[in-house]
């Protein structure tokens, strides 16, 4: 036989296995729930025959806004590696009847219908679920109730509601009142919550609906089912912060992985996944606790943490990753056109006082709301011409320059003596990486509302910046600039009002940098 028509036959024969080994493509079910609520699903079915202990089997829950064909290329790439794959619309999203919830008991309990119809009609073995945002929590709500999934890769998903949604009792309004418009077919309670944290109203009744919804409240249970949970969370996620996350991780006691990532929200998962490590880390994490390959990735450290800017991944064994911090403390400054700073030891001077004021926003910040946050993940970060921040309207406190590399891992903290003059007051702390030239590139921020009965009176107010992992290059230095108000959040409804700094040996404010 000639060579030609050999290898034509050799192409003709692996194109036919390619073809016959393709997973059977199931656009259009209709799954109807337990109380008549039609929902809208497609499936992969491997070509191959279940195995024994069945199909390692995984659900895909969509995004907020999104619907069951945003994974498409995630689950073809599993049903190719032998995996039965459903992906769902969520009630009031795509097709899928019924209304939004916010992953209420309804859209928790479809979650269980859906695998009822899955073992009704297919051999399923150990079962995941997935999804980024609002399918990462509902990943992590599904699992603690249901302990017939074995394994999550919660994406970009969320720890506390309350804590996305009202950091530091501060109104996230960009990312509220986004989520709440691009809900057309919504539950009234939902819209009633909004308004009443807005408004300040009804807060019990508020935080019990964001408790309820949270995951951190069911981490009693995820660990009695011994659920395998993976998280990614990005730094510059400012609607599901590190923070909490970081916190739910800690509390878990089965197999968990941690991965922390540059850019915004749902952004770093959509696209290409931090070099594509998120989603082959979460690939990874199936083969592992679902088909029981032994991969490695249980032998592994704990924590992949990509440094901003530098997208430079490290890897602990756990987290928080460090074991060392630098306190500085604050000094004042002698006037509104200079900075106060921040030294290793504690103030010791005569008692002294400065003053900053609500009422306009100042050039510190976060960037274009969304934009900028996105654009990180990119490496281009946010700047801050230093020099032009209004003294009148803010504050600011510069580090020693460092004589090394410092690098930030974790969420600084800020400890710090106000005297607000009046009920409410809002401060907005960033935290800057200035050069020599007096440029400032954002390395982490924290809102905090300052809300009392006894406007005038000293008070000590204490603020976890979000959690962050940043390089700041040896001559450069730490700067923190205090203002009043920003793009993201919902100022006070009367921003004439001041804010005092006290020091003196019994009033000391601090900052707490943890870093390797």
């Amino acid at each position: 036989m000639k060579t030609a028509p050999l290898l034509a036959l050799l192409g003709g024969a692996l194109m036919s296995a390619h073809a016959w080994s393709a997973p059977e493509y199931i656009s259009d079910l209709d799954i109807t729930s337990f109380d008549g609520t039609v929902l809208d699903a497609n499936l992969f079915v491997p070509e191959t025959p279940a195995p024994a202990e069945g199909y390692p089997t995984v659900i895909f829950t969509n995004s907020w806004g999104l619907e069951k064909r945003q994974y498409h290329f995630q689950a073809k790439e599993l049903a190719e590696n032998g995996y039965l794959v459903l992906s769902y619309s969520t009630r009031g999203f795509g097709h899928s009847g019924g209304l939004v919830d916010v992953a209420g008991e309804n859209s928790i309990a479809d979650v269980g219908v859906l695998i009822d119809w899955l073992e009704s009609n297919y051999s399923v073995g150990k079962l995941g679920m997935a999804g980024i945002s609002y399918g990462g929590g509902i990943s992590l709500l599904s699992a603690a109730q249901d302990p017939r999934i074995d394994a999550v890769a919660a994406l970009s998903g969320w720890a506390d509601v309350v804590e996305a949604l009202y950091p530091n009792e501060t109104v996230n309004l960009v990312w509220g009142s986004l989520l709440v418009t691009t809900a057309f077919d919504k539950e009234a309670e939902l819209e009633q919550v909004w308004d009443d944290l807005r408004s300040g109203q009804n807060m019990a009744q508020v935080i019990e609906f964001g408790a309820k919804r949270s995951a951190i409240s069911y981490v009693d249970q995820l660990n009695k089912n011994g659920t395998a949970v993976l998280v990614s969370n990005n730094f510059a996620d400012y609607l599901f912060k590190p923070n909490s996350m970081t916190d739910f991780y800690s509390l878990l006691e089965g197999p968990k992985k941690l991965m922390l990532n540059p850019g915004t929200h749902a952004i770093t998962e959509t696209l290409s996944g931090n070099d594509g490590h998120i989603w082959s880390t979460s690939f990874r994490w199936f083969d592992h606790h679902l088909k029981g390959e032994d991969n490695g990735i249980n032998r592994e450290p704990k924590v992949d943490m990509t440094v901003r800017i530098s997208n430079e991944l490290e890897h602990y064994e756990d987290y928080p990753v460090t074991r060392e911090s630098t306190t500085w403390y604050l000094q004042p400054r002698f006037t509104m056109f200079n900075s106060g700073s921040m030294e290793s030891g504690k103030y010791d001077g005569w008692s002294w006082s400065n003053e900053f004021h609500g009422g306009w926003d100042t050039f510190a910040g976060t960037g274009i709301p969304l934009i900028s946050d996105a654009l990180e993940g990119f490496g281009i970060p946010v700047y801050a011409p230093m020099m032009a921040i209004n003294g009148y309207y803010a504050i600011e406190y510069k580090s020693p320059r460092q004589s090394e590399t410092l690098k930030i891992r974790g969420a600084p903290k800020l400890e710090m003596w106000i005297e607000p003059s009046k009920e409410e007051v809002q401060l907005n702390v960033h935290l800057y990486d200035v050069s020599l030239f007096g440029l400032g590139r954002l390395i982490t921020h924290a809102p905090i509302t300052v809300r009392t009965d006894q406007p005038g009176k000293k008070q000590k107010i204490e603020v976890e910046l979000f959690t962050t992992s940043y390089n700041v290059p040896a001559g450069h230095r730490v700067v923190m600039a205090i203002d009043t108000q920003g793009p993201i959040y919902k100022k006070p409804e009367d921003t004439n009002y001041t804010i005092t700094v006290p020091y003196s040996s019994s009033k000391v404010s601090s900052l707490t940098v943890p870093h390797l």
